[in-house]
């Protein structure tokens, strides 16, 4: 039986060998994708990662956000937790944990439960791999997990590339998998015609 590590390890060589052009276009679609769905269109609030390295790129999509009048929040670890801060442009990132970019905190809107109950949020999950029951192995630290589990009411969608599907993920009850999952394919579960 694979290990979480080893199906990890596996699916991120298979994602880093895609090339800058690849990963563009591909992450071009599933953006396409993710608006077209009737979950962002709702959303007065999209928290959303910034990515890193390989994943899915999340620039075109805030943008899209902030043209369609809505929130953008982003992730910044503080020790074992996350927290979203709101941006309001690309200059309120600084790099941060391992490199990534993350929001100045200083003067800065903290997502919350007020948030939570009156702007219909909506968070983009990034993963290192995902099965077609949605299940998700992340990079390991369980910070999307955590960050669930105190906010269970927000609706999640978790994007990634084709290649980063597998047929299973091994998943405890301390995973917390997002409602739907995106790649430049498919929309799993389909939605309703």
């Amino acid at each position: 039986m694979d290990t979480k590590a080893n199906i990890r390890h596996c699916i991120l060589r298979k994602r880093d060998a895609l090339t800058a052009a690849e990963r563009e276009e591909k992450s071009r679609r599933i953006t396409e994708r993710l608006l077209g769905t009737g979950q962002y269109q709702r959303a007065g609030v999209i928290l959303t990662y910034i990515n890193f390295k390989s994943e899915v790129g999340t620039e075109e999509l805030i943008q899209a956000a902030w043209k369609d009048g809505k929130g953008v929040f982003c992730p910044r670890v503080q020790g074992d937790e996350m927290e979203f801060y709101q941006i309001f442009s690309m200059e309120d990132l600084c790099r941060g944990y391992m490199g990534i970019r993350e929001p100045r905190t200083a003067g800065r809107q903290c997502f919350g439960e007020k948030e939570l109950a009156g702007a219909a949020p909506l968070m983009l999950m990034p993963g290192a791999v995902f099965d077609r029951e949605r299940n998700r192995i992340g990079y390991g630290k369980g910070y999307y997990d955590r960050y669930l589990e105190k906010y269970p009411g927000l609706p999640a969608i978790g994007i990634c590339f084709c290649c980063q599907l597998t047929d299973w993920v091994p998943a405890g009850w301390y995973d917390k998998k997002p409602n739907m999952v995106i790649t430049e394919e498919c929309i799993i579960p389909p939605p309703d015609c």
